[in-house]
C-alpha cells in the first residue's frame, strides 16, 4: 500500500431476533478457491447470544462429499476467519493471547421453486450437524490449549470435531471451537491453512479454508474527534481518515475504511468507495488494495464530504478501519452497491506514531474517529388539523393528531395540544376510571370558556370525546400547540383548523 491506492455451552439465536445487533464481525472472502464467503463475529460477550443475522453469505455445497442431502435444509456459514494471524512468541510478550477462531452457522429451509430465497422462519431443522477442523497448520507453531465441550467439541491431535446436533430453521450455532497459544521460535510469514468441514444429515456440506499467518498486524487510526458548531442545515463537512499498522507484520489484502453518517448524507464522490444509496447515502466503504506494511501510516489525500440534513439539529460522521478481508458482515457493503462517480480516493504517508491501536481487537479492526456536529437549524413545530364526524345529537370520538416537528414537549417528553371546539360542539369529559388508562382523553382547560387540553404524546394517541349539539354550517375551531419562539421562529403554523362533517 504505497502512496496511492489502486482501484480495483451452545449458543443459539434466532436470525430475526439478533439481526439488530451491530457489532464487530469477520467476513470470509476467499477469492478463486471455491470456499465460502461469510460474515464474522459479533462483539457480544462470550456468555450471551450472538447474531447469526444477515450478510452476503455464499455457502458452497460439496458435490463430491459422502453425505446425501434431502434438499430440505441449508447451512450457511455466517462467520469464520478468512485470514488468521497467529501472534509470535517473544521474550517480552512470552505467549501473547491469540485471537478467537469464531464460527457462526445459520440453518434455514431450502429455497423452493428455484427462487434462491432462503425461508429462515420455516418449520423444521437441519439434523446431525457436525463441524471438523483440520489444524495441522498450528503444528510446531501453537498448541491447542482447550476445546469448547459445551459445543460438543473434542480434540484428537491437531484435529477438532464438534457435534452440534440439530439446528432449527431460523437459528444458528455460534461458537469458538478451540483456543490456541503460540510456541516460541516461529518465523513470521505464511503458516498454512485451517480447513473446516460442516456436514449434516439433510443439508449440503459446507467447506471453508482459512489462511494462517504468523505475526500480528496492529491496526491504528487517528481519532479525529472534532466537534463542529453552527453548521447550517445542508452545510458540508469534511472528514479525512488516517490509519496505520504498529504490528510486526504487514496487513495483506488491503484496508477498508467504513464510514457512517447520522443526521447527514455522504456525497458519492470517489470511484473506490461504494455507498449504500446513490444519493442521500449514510454509509460508505472505501477500499485500498495492497499491503499495509508494519510501521506504515497513511491518510486519505482527499476528504469524505458529508452534508448536514435539512432538519438535523445534531449528528455524527464516523469511520472504522478494517482489514478488507475481515470487514464485518454487518458493516460490509455488497459489491453491487453504487460506486462514486469521481476519481479514486488515494493515500499519502503520514506520521502515525501517535495513532492509538485497536486494543483488545488487535489485528482485526481499529476503531477510528470522526466528528460530531450541531446545526443552526431551528425547531419548526406544526399543528395538524382534523375533522370531527357525526350526526347531530350524537356523541363521537376523534383522535387528536400530534404536531409535526420537535420542541412542543418538556424535558420529560410531555406536552399538551389545545383544541378550541367549533360552534355547536361540546366536550364530554371522560374520567380516568371510565376508560383504558393507556388512552389519554382531552379535558377542560384552566378557563371554562377556553380551549380544551389534550395531553400527550401517548402510544395509543389522545382522544377527544364530544357531543354534536346542533348543526352550525361552516363551524370552525382550531388545534394549536405552544413552542418556544426562540427555538421555533415560525409560529404561524402552530395552529391548524378543526372542522365538522355532519353525517346524514
Amino acid at each position: 500500500m504505497g502512496g496511492a491506492a489502486r482501484t480495483g455451552g451452545k449458543r443459539w439465536c434466532t436470525l430475526v431476533a439478533c439481526a439488530s445487533v451491530l457489532v464487530a464481525a469477520v467476513v470470509v472472502a476467499s477469492a478463486g478457491d471455491g470456499t465460502d464467503r461469510a460474515g464474522g463475529r459479533t462483539g457480544a460477550d462470550r456468555g450471551g447470544h450472538r447474531t447469526a443475522g444477515r450478510g452476503g453469505t455464499v455457502w458452497t455445497p460439496d458435490p463430491h462429499g459422502g453425505d446425501t442431502s434431502s434438499g430440505q435444509g441449508l447451512l450457511r456459514l455466517r462467520s469464520a476467519p478468512n485470514v488468521y494471524y497467529l501472534p509470535r512468541y517473544s521474550a517480552f510478550q512470552q505467549a501473547p493471547s491469540a485471537p478467537e477462531f469464531h464460527v457462526v452457522l445459520a440453518a434455514s429451509a431450502a429455497p423452493s421453486g428455484g427462487s434462491g430465497e432462503l425461508a429462515a422462519t420455516s418449520k423444521g431443522a437441519v439434523g446431525g450437524v457436525e463441524a471438523d477442523f483440520d489444524l495441522t497448520a498450528f503444528q510446531g507453531r501453537a498448541e491447542i490449549t482447550s476445546v469448547h465441550k459445551g459445543y460438543g467439541c473434542a480434540r484428537s491431535g491437531y484435529r477438532v470435531h464438534c457435534a452440534l446436533g440439530s439446528l432449527k430453521f431460523g437459528e444458528g450455532a455460534d461458537f469458538t471451537p478451540f483456543s490456541v497459544r503460540p510456541k516460541p521460535g516461529t518465523a513470521a510469514g505464511p503458516a498454512g491453512t485451517i480447513r473446516m468441514t460442516v456436514r449434516s444429515a439433510d443439508a449440503p456440506t459446507v467447506r471453508h479454508t482459512t489462511r494462517v499467518i504468523s505475526g500480528s498486524p496492529r491496526l491504528t487510526a487517528r481519532p479525529d474527534l472534532d466537534r463542529l458548531a453552527e453548521v447550517p442545515p445542508g452545510g458540508r463537512m469534511r472528514l479525512t481518515p488516517a490509519f496505520g499498522n504498529k504490528g510486526d507484520i504487514a496487513v495483506e489484502g488491503g484496508i477498508s475504511v467504513v464510514v457512517s453518517a447520522l443526521g447527514a448524507g455522504l456525497l458519492p464522490r470517489y470511484a473506490n468507495c461504494r455507498y449504500d444509496k446513490a444519493s442521500g447515502a449514510t454509509r460508505a466503504q472505501c477500499d485500498f488494495p495492497g499491503a499495509l506494511p508494519a510501521g506504515a501510516a497513511y491518510e486519505t489525500d482527499g476528504a469524505l464530504t458529508a452534508v448536514a440534513g435539512r432538519s438535523a439539529k445534531t449528528g455524527t460522521v464516523t469511520y472504522t478501519v478494517w482489514r478488507t478481508a475481515d470487514v464485518g458482515y454487518l458493516a460490509v457493503l455488497p459489491a453491487s452497491a453504487p460506486h462514486g462517480s469521481g476519481a479514486p480516493l488515494r493515500l499519502r504517508p503520514v506520521d502515525g506514531s501517535a495513532f492509538p491501536d485497536a486494543g483488545a481487537e488487535t489485528g482485526e479492526r481499529a476503531v477510528g474517529g470522526g466528528l460530531s456536529f450541531e446545526t443552526t437549524g431551528k425547531d419548526d413545530v406544526e399543528a395538524v388539523g382534523f375533522v370531527v364526524k357525526g350526526r347531530v345529537g350524537q356523541v363521537v370520538e376523534a383522535t387528536v393528531p400530534y404536531p409535526r416537528g420537535d420542541g412542543w414537549t418538556d424535558s420529560f417528553g410531555r406536552g399538551t395540544v389545545w383544541v378550541t371546539l367549533p360552534a355547536g360542539v361540546s366536550l364530554i369529559e371522560v374520567p380516568p376510571q371510565d376508560h383504558d388508562s393507556d388512552v389519554p382523553y382531552c379535558h377542560r382547560g384552566p378557563r371554562p370558556d377556553g380551549p380544551v387540553a389534550c395531553p400527550g404524546p401517548a402510544a395509543a394517541g389522545t382522544v377527544l370525546r364530544v357531543r354534536l349539539d346542533r348543526r352550525v354550517d361552516g363551524a370552525r375551531g382550531s388545534v394549536s400547540v405552544r413552542s418556544d419562539p426562540s427555538a421555533d421562529p415560525d409560529q404561524r403554523n402552530n395552529t391548524a383548523p378543526v372542522t365538522v362533517q355532519y353525517l346524514p
